[in-house]
């Protein structure tokens, strides 16, 4: 079996949207369904009348986006756990596909999807993983001048076949399969980082450990991208992403890349200022 777990933070209206489709491709009992009401203070009680064969779990506090998915996790019981953002929607049984596909390959320690935007056009949903050169231009707002800067291009694989399944480094934690041994060997997702690059964390120590992370062509679903945290202002998201990238540098490249970027903060400071005038949310 396959469970999915979907962290909730003040995305009620998107939550029931997902279910319904869910529901609507698989039929009850066939995946198990857990969520999580990460301490945001929506009101699930509709949602869990609604739907009774969901397992609604409630934290007291915001565990963050990874000690959301890991308190999910002590209560799932399926061979696979499916990582599942609310703001994703089924367009046919992808559950069913995934776990399929993940009992082909036994080497495969993470699974990801063709995540298709609302209107079916194709989603970038992998990348490369994330190195010291092309992050820096990505805080320093680089991109924004220069769009197709090679550094950031490579980063976001930008040439990527997206009808071809393959290999990668990672894939979107939108639709994230783990299968559940690997989820316990490496002790779960690292909530140190609350929110971004925990999955980006994950596949890394995946890929280290031995397995392979996987890109299936074939299996789709749809996904407003940025629809679970559109309700946090750019300037948040920017602090957030800034502490959670000091934390991935120290931990895959060392201290002296967690220096650089903790020194060079105040810029990125100034610079998500910016942002967040720009564009306020």
């Amino acid at each position: 079996m396959i469970s999915t777990i979907t962290v909730n933070y003040k995305t009620a209206d998107y939550l029931e949207k997902l279910l319904d489709s869910l529901f609507a491709f698989h039929p009850i009992g066939s995946v198990e369904v857990i969520v999580v009401e990460n301490g945001s203070g929506d009101d699930l009680s509709k949602l869990q009348a609604k739907f009774p064969q969901v397992k609604f779990i409630y934290s007291e506090k915001n565990l963050g986006f990874a000690g959301g998915c890991n308190l999910g996790a002590q209560s799932a019981t399926g061979d696979f756990l499916l990582l599942l953002n609310p703001d994703v929607i089924f367009v046919d049984d992808a559950l069913t596909q995934i776990e399929k596909a993940m009992r082909e390959n036994p080497d495969v320690g993470v699974g990801g999807i063709s995540l298709k935007n609302l209107d079916g056009t194709q989603q970038a949903c992998v990348w490369r993983f994330p190195t010291p050169v092309d992050q820096l231009l990505l805080l320093a707002k680089v991109p924004h001048l220069i769009p197709s800067i090679k550094p950031v291009a490579n980063w976001r694989m930008a040439d990527f076949d997206y009808t071809k399944s393959q290999d990668v480094d990672q894939v979107m934690g939108a639709f994230f399969c783990i299968r559940r041994d690997v989820f316990e060997k490496l002790a779960g997702l690292d909530d140190g980082f609350f929110l971004w690059y925990e999955e980006v964390d994950f596949v890394k120590r995946t890929k280290d450990a031995g397995y392979r992370v996987r890109y299936f062509s074939n299996i789709q679903a749809k996904h407003k991208k940025g629809g679970s945290f559109e309700r946090v202002t750019t300037y948040r998201k920017q602090e957030m992403v800034r502490r959670s990238l000091r934390r991935y540098m120290r931990k895959h490249y060392g201290f002296g890349m967690w220096l650089l970027f903790s020194i060079l903060n105040p810029v990125f400071v100034i610079l998500g200022y910016a942002a967040a005038i720009i564009k306020p949310l």
